[in-house]
């Protein structure tokens, strides 16, 4: 009589068969886990950006409000953050500064896509009377 029952398998056949699944779960993972780290790399950029922006947008506009010298302070916000847009209003009461920057994605296969960051500051001139 020959044996009855389920068929023979030894911890060798269950390493054999559960490699492939490894190799594929680790080729859906590795690509997953570096897409979630440069998501978070461009997220802190944008944040960093945004921080920057709002920074020098505030410095430039107490700066003209008491009368310092338009172009010099345009400079110096073009040396503090190279990559944005300077847009610069006067008004009779105040002063409003714009900056604007793109902070692309850090993929080349994504060029172009991106999110802009939009920052402003106004601020009232300041009178002396000496």
């Amino acid at each position: 009589m020959g044996h009855h029952g389920p068929p023979h398998r030894t911890i060798k056949s269950f390493l054999f068969r559960d490699r492939g699944s490894v190799l594929l779960e680790t080729a859906i993972a590795i690509p997953m886990l570096f897409a979630i780290a440069m998501s978070l790399v461009w997220a802190l950029g944008v944040a960093t950006t945004a921080l920057a922006l709002g920074d020098v947008a505030r410095e430039s506009a107490r700066a003209i409000a008491r009368g310092e010298s338009l172009e010099v302070i345009a400079d110096k916000t073009n040396e503090q953050v190279p990559k944005a847009q300077v847009n610069i209003n006067q008004g009779s009461d105040t002063v409003l500064v714009e900056l604007t920057q793109h902070v692309p994605l850090p993929l080349p296969m994504f060029e172009g896509l991106g999110l802009t960051v939009h920052r402003s500051a106004v601020v009232a001139r300041e009178e002396f009377s000496w």
